[in-house]
This record gives C-alpha cells, structure tokens and sequence, in this order.
C-alpha cells in the first residue's frame, strides 16, 4: 500500500491544522505547521509623544479573527515636575456579536522618571471593522513635558 502525503486530505479536525508538507529534488520528505505570523505592516512605534494619541487604525480591515496584542509604552523624557504615563486602549468590534469592544491593556503609571514603563499582552476576537488603538491619561507638568514612546506588535492567531 503506497502512503499520500497530503495536507488537505483527510480534513484535519476542528480547531486544528493539517501539516503541511514538502519533498526535495534528492526526495527528502518533511512536513511543517504555519505559526503566528507578525503583521508587521500593521505595527506601531512611536517616539517622542507629548500629549494623548486619539483613535487611529491599527488595522483598518482586519480578516475576521483572534489576534494577540503586545504592547510596550516608556517614559523617554521625564517631566519638569511630575508627570503620568498614558494608558494604551485598544476597541474592535466582536467577531461572533459585532459589538464594539474596549480594552485598557495597560494602566496609567504616574512615574516620572526614564524607569517608568508598562507593558503588556491582550488577546482580542475581531470582526472585518478596524481595530484601534488610542492612548488616554497623559499628564505633565513643568518644563519640559514629558515625552514617551508606544510600541505596539499585533498577531493573528
């Protein structure tokens, strides 16, 4: 009995992934999974922030999916006084529901020095509508004003 290697016959079951294989010119088989894939058109890096970032596309026609958020925001200079770090907000609409979402990923950090920093990871179920992210809680006081960078990876999982 010969043996088919193939990576849509049988259909794998649900929630899983059939292996994808490939074969050399010496006919060496091997076989392989596709993992997360970094959309890193649709990273963010922003330096030198001086004030809140309003709604801006992270996303503007995602394909209807789960998608994982990281998220990194660093004092990069320190206010006059005082001075607090912004929270980084993401919305979408519900994949199942189409409702629209909201999530503070990170809280405000009211650190005013270059050690202040937050980071952190979400994990989102969209629709086909944009996906958004947005900064809110910036405060400075003093010259000069404090300055931060946000830096934003999205993966589709």
């Amino acid at each position: 009995m010969s043996i088919n290697l193939n990576n849509s016959v049988p259909a794998a079951p649900a929630g899983s992934t059939n292996v994808l294989w490939q074969e050399d010119t010496s006919g060496n088989v091997s076989a392989y999974v596709t993992g997360p894939q970094v959309l890193t058109a649709d990273s963010v890096d922003l330096t030198g922030q001086t004030a809140n970032i309003a709604g801006t596309n992270l996303i503007a026609s995602p394909t209807a999916g789960c998608y994982r958020i990281s998220v990194y925001l660093s004092v990069t200079t320190a206010g006059g006084s005082s001075s607090t770090l912004p929270s980084a907000v993401f919305t979408w609409n519900d994949q199942q529901s189409g409702h629209a979402m909201s999530l503070t990923l990170t809280p405000t950090n009211t650190g005013n020095s270059l050690g202040t920093f937050q980071d952190a990871v979400g994990f989102i179920s969209a629709n086909t509508s944009a996906i958004q992210y947005s900064t809110t809680g910036y405060v400075s006081a003093g010259i000069p004003a404090m300055q931060y960078c946000l830096h934003i990876r999205i993966e589709q999982m």
